[in-house]
């Protein structure tokens, strides 16, 4: 076999019609749109990234703000029960001054009936502001074990020692409070 047969053989082309042609042109649009395409995907893509790391980053501080606004109510709880503990502590100390007071008073004129009226009602108001101390503890609204370190004698003394045990013993419902406290940390009274 010659060359040019072996030639004719290879080449046994026909010549490319218009509609060969055409598949061509479109194959190549096909191609050029499929690289434009992914070229664009990857933008979108990195986008994309770049727009999940600045909500990654944006998470990342609100839970830092999260973290300091819990910090700053826990600040303010603390605050807010030293607060508490104090008013309590002063109701306290004053109603105690006042009966101190009276006793005095009383003491130059053991006879008068409107002295010993007013003793009696300084005496209430000193149980009641260790009803409400005792009210807020069982509420949790102040440290619960601060409140019993400071308050614990005092508690025990003022249920179980005259001239308040016999109060407390006819008037369990006025002190309940008191009296749940010091049934929750000495047991039941007898």
């Amino acid at each position: 076999m010659s060359a040019s047969a072996v030639a004719d053989q290879v080449c046994n082309c026909s010549p490319v019609s218009v509609a060969d042609w055409i598949s061509i042109a479109i194959a190549g649009v096909a191609l050029l749109f499929a690289v434009l395409n992914y070229l664009k995907y990857r933008e979108l893509q990195r986008e994309a990234n770049d727009l999940q790391e600045k909500s990654n980053d944006l998470q990342r501080q609100s839970n830092e703000l999260q973290d300091k606004a819990n910090k700053m109510s826990d600040i303010q709880t603390l605050t807010a029960q030293g607060a508490l503990e104090s008013q309590l502590r002063a109701a306290i100390s004053d109603a105690y001054m006042r009966i101190a007071e009276m006793a005095v008073t009383l003491a130059k004129d053991p006879g008068n009936e409107e002295l010993q009226r007013i003793y009696k009602s300084t005496e209430e108001l000193y149980r009641n502001a260790y009803e409400d101390a005792c009210a807020k503890y069982l509420e949790g609204k102040v440290d619960t074990d601060s409140f019993k370190t400071m308050y614990y004698l005092e508690i025990k003394r003022l249920v179980d020692e005259k001239p308040h045990s016999e109060v407390y013993a006819s008037n369990r419902m006025i002190y309940k409070c008191t009296l749940k406290v010091h049934e929750k940390w000495f047991g039941k009274k007898k």
